[in-house]
């Protein structure tokens, strides 16, 4: 995902208030994606927000590989790039 400089940081910072959590790019309508939104694995494993705590204590996650994966691909959250 290419994000204007200091997007991440904005995406990051909503997302451990009242957002929650991050979608996962490559889930998002717009992106062609098949496949209902899904929370971003990178996020997710980073950041412990309570919703995210919510949703895996009543129905837990179930992890999915992304309907069109990125040779490359650059999570929110992720500080290491390939």
């Amino acid at each position: 995902m290419h994000l204007d400089p200091g997007r991440l940081k904005q995406m990051v910072t909503a997302a451990c208030g009242d957002a929650g959590y991050i979608i996962c790019h490559s889930t998002l309508p717009y992106a062609g994606s098949s496949v209902p939104p899904a929370v971003c694995r990178g996020f997710a494993d980073r950041y412990r927000t309570w919703q995210l705590q919510v949703m895996e204590r009543l129905w837990g996650f179930v992890d999915i590989e992304p309907p069109n994966p990125d040779p490359a691909p650059e999570c929110p959250g992720d500080t290491h790039h390939a």
